[in-house]
């Protein structure tokens, strides 16, 4: 994997748009690259863009551009299946809680890939994708990611999932446990005392032993992914010239300096300047203080500006308008990975 681009901003400021534009034209630009675009904002509209079905499935966009809108749901139980279902052995052979009535399916109600928080879930298949030692998805290894990320709070969860996801993990297994005690302390006295010890502690040693290797491989996991975008991840804030969106990417900036580089701001969406529209003119003199605020705040970056098209960037050939409308039409592809002030 050479490149992993985010982008991020507050929402309704056309990240997907943008994600979707970049893509395309790098898929262009670098006809020799496989390129894969991922949506983790919640409401997926990858498929409204390329007017074509995504959704959960690995999807041809072009010969070199595949899309995907992450079920998290379902790579949250491919991924933690065989941690839950340990854990759910050694619950139920520990004294007093195997012998309780319903235990079992209390269990498997409550300990499931469903109760997992869906930042952890979104942050679990993000990693499938990037691990360096397991970076092919239905045989097909990417050169470049492109990721349109959900608004900053939930960003920057993405980010530190990988870093934290041990601690993340045995909060959510602490927290499991604690169910489990509080399902079985209703228990009658005389019933815990007629329960004898089981005798299979060497069963449950090795059980912990499996538990407690796979956490370690969590944790191994998570460094890579880490280490992965420090190197080689590129953030680029999206954000309309306006204070709301220029304070997120204010607040974006200083909560991602230690997960990514932070290397260029598009403005988006601006008023063109009207003849015969003194509204449209009002807006677009606001929207020039903002932008100026903008290059003063992210001066050392590279800033990209779009102005507001006419018509909606809907399907490749919309989506190539955007593009060279924020990119330029003689850009070459190293300017847009690599971009320089």
């Amino acid at each position: 994997m050479e490149k992993i681009l985010v982008l991020g901003g507050k929402g309704g400021v056309g990240k997907s748009s943008i994600s979707a534009a970049t893509a395309v034209l790098l898929s262009d630009l670098l006809p020799n690259k496989k390129i894969l675009l991922i949506s983790f904002d919640m409401a997926h509209n990858l498929s409204d863009l390329f007017q074509l079905e995504i959704n959960n499935k690995l999807t041809p966009l072009s010969r070199n551009l595949w899309g995907i809108e992450p079920d998290a749901n379902i790579y949250a139980e491919e991924y933690t299946k065989e941690l839950i279902q340990k854990m759910k052995t050694l619950m139920i052979q520990m004294p007093i809680v195997g012998m309780i009535p319903q235990i079992e399916k209390f269990i498997d109600k409550t300990f499931t890939a469903n109760s997992i928080p869906l930042a952890l879930k979104n942050a679990m298949f993000f990693q499938k994708i990037l691990d360096a030692e397991d970076i092919n998805t239905d045989d097909v290894q990417f050169d470049i990611v492109i990721a349109d990320f959900p608004p900053t709070a939930n960003m920057i969860t993405l980010f530190e999932i990988p870093e934290d996801q041990v601690k993340v993990v045995l909060k959510y297994s602490l927290n499991f446990y604690n169910s489990i005690k509080g399902a079985i302390r209703n228990v009658s006295k005389m019933w815990r005392n007629i329960i004898k010890p089981f005798d299979d502690r060497e069963q449950r040693r090795e059980l912990g032993k499996e538990i407690f290797n796979m956490i370690v491989e969590l944790e191994k996991r998570g460094e890579r992914i880490s280490d992965l975008i420090h190197d080689i991840g590129s953030l680029r804030l999206v954000t309309i010239a306006e204070k709301p969106s220029f304070e997120e990417i204010k607040r974006a900036r200083d909560l991602t300096e230690k997960y990514i580089k932070l290397e260029g701001v598009h403005i988006n969406m601006i008023t063109p300047e009207a003849k015969k529209c003194d509204f449209c003119n009002i807006l677009h003199s606001n929207q020039l203080k903002y932008i100026k605020e903008i290059k003063s705040e992210f001066k050392k970056l590279k800033i990209w500006q779009s102005k507001r098209l006419k018509e909606e960037p809907i399907g490749i050939n919309g989506l190539k308008k955007l593009a060279y409308e924020i990119y330029g039409v003689d850009i070459n592809a190293e300017n847009i990975l690599n971009p320089k002030i």
